[in-house]
């Protein structure tokens, strides 16, 4: 997992790189590897596992009855 301090200086190297590129050799802006996975690439639960995972979770929760 990232730390805040990660996410920024991988945010502040790609501003400045976008910023100082040469536009005509590099016409697309700068995308830097994440340590963490896109969006769009998460894998999607169905509703079944979903329920199980939720009954799972609430089993071992402290706040279970609640």
């Amino acid at each position: 997992m990232a730390s805040d301090a990660d996410v920024a200086v991988i945010t502040l190297a790609e501003w400045f790189a976008n910023v100082h590129r040469d536009r005509e050799k590099a016409r697309e802006p700068f995308k830097f590897p994440r340590p963490w996975p896109d969006a769009d690439a998460a894998p999607q639960v169905t509703a079944e596992e979903l329920t199980e995972l939720t009954e799972k979770l609430l089993a071992r929760s402290a706040l279970r009855d609640r």
